[in-house]
């Protein structure tokens, strides 16, 4: 069977949606174990192999992933802009900073900080239509969740 990107689970669009938002939660308490793992391991071999072992640990499933779903050679597609391959220098901000300030100002901190400006930029990615996303508009709504996101943040760290 050959996987692609745009299969979704299930008949109806309620339970794809379900699906889509337990992968979404998963995905945050992944990043959570991830980077207190990485803080760990940095703690006992340095930050370089730490991050050195965890790029290596991605790549091996990220391989198995691509293979499966047809091992597509086209990985500079003409056209594409220069700032779709950014996504590897920021998960590379993202596992560094996060292994280094875990244990410094806590996990949770870190984490809520890390979803309020994971949640800005979204608004921003989102109204512009940055990266080749389809646009959504700032709305008061939204920018309200995005300041609570932010509160959050705030009474997470008092």
């Amino acid at each position: 069977m050959k996987l692609t990107a745009d299969v979704t689970p299930g008949g109806d669009v309620m339970t794809t949606k379900i699906v889509f938002v337990a992968m979404a939660i998963a995905a945050g308490v992944a990043a959570a174990i991830q980077a207190a793992a990485n803080a760990g391991l940095s703690k006992s071999a340095g930050l370089g192999p730490a991050l050195v072992l965890n790029t290596v640990i991605v790549l091996i499933p990220a391989i198995a992933l691509w293979a499966a779903m047809g091992a597509n050679t086209t990985f500079f597609p003409a056209g594409a802009s220069w700032t779709l391959y950014l996504g590897g220098l920021f998960g590379f901000v993202i596992i560094a900073s996060l292994a280094f300030v875990f244990p410094k100002i806590g996990a949770a901190y870190a984490i809520a900080l890390m979803v309020g400006g994971q949640s800005v930029a979204a608004l921003m990615v989102d109204h512009f239509g940055l990266m080749g996303m389809p646009r959504d508009p700032l709305t008061i709504q939204r920018v309200i969740g995005v300041a609570l996101v932010a509160a959050g943040a705030v009474v997470a760290r008092v």
